[in-house]
């Protein structure tokens, strides 16, 4: 049963939007609303909240930081994101960060109701665009169309399977800098920080066999 809900959206038109939809489909539910991080961490104090509809770009940071909060202190509060990204970049940050839902504002109001009407039937609020994604990206195969040279790929198959850079130039013929500077254009054409994500997310795209 939904009681409480925290509404984390800094454009006054939009919460008022969301005011709205959420009094619709939960009547009687007590609504509080924060335009930032830190507002919205100030409401962590009450006693409890059933669900938090979370934007992503606030003024003083990022949305995922509101979710991992809630998640450490009020591990029961559905927190679903409301906002009008719906690239993967946004989408899998706030997965991992413990989202448990994605809606898209510039859906129709009876698309953005039915979604989040769905909670009450313990459906996952997704976005029909959102949940295609996310079936996706764990299919067999998948490459978000991302190319890379046959050295590219001869680099990131040993990185991936856990060899140094100093390694992986003595295996390719190769200068260890030489190497460093393929691994930073493998980084920005996946789009990760770090080996482990590299290679993950290779496997996962069917870039390198596991």
């Amino acid at each position: 049963m939904i009681k409480t809900v925290l509404i984390v959206e800094d454009l006054p038109d939009v919460a008022t939007w969301l005011m709205e939809r959420t009094e619709d489909i939960f009547p009687g539910v007590a609504v509080y609303h924060a335009e930032s991080v830190a507002e919205a961490l100030r409401h962590l104090v009450l006693p409890s909240i059933d669900l938090a509809l979370i934007d992503l770009g606030l003024p003083d940071g990022r949305g995922e930081n509101i979710i991992r909060h809630i998640k450490e202190r009020k591990p029961e509060t559905l927190c679903v994101v409301t906002t009008i990204f719906d690239d993967s970049e946004h989408l899998f940050p706030a997965l991992r960060a413990g989202a448990d839902g994605y809606l898209l504002k510039d859906e129709t109001n009876d698309e953005f109701t039915a979604s989040l009407r769905g909670i009450m039937d313990g459906r996952p609020p997704l976005s029909s665009s959102i949940a295609q994604q996310v079936l996706n990206y764990f299919r067999p195969g998948h490459s978000d169309k991302v190319e890379l040279t046959n050295r590219e790929r001869d680099v990131l198959h040993l990185i991936a399977n856990g060899l140094s850079v100093k390694q992986t130039a003595d295996a390719l013929g190769l200068k260890p800098n030489t190497v460093s500077g393929y691994m930073k254009i493998l980084y920005q054409k996946l789009r990760v920080s770090n080996r482990a994500e590299a290679a993950i997310k290779a496997v996962n795209m069917g870039l390198i066999d596991p």
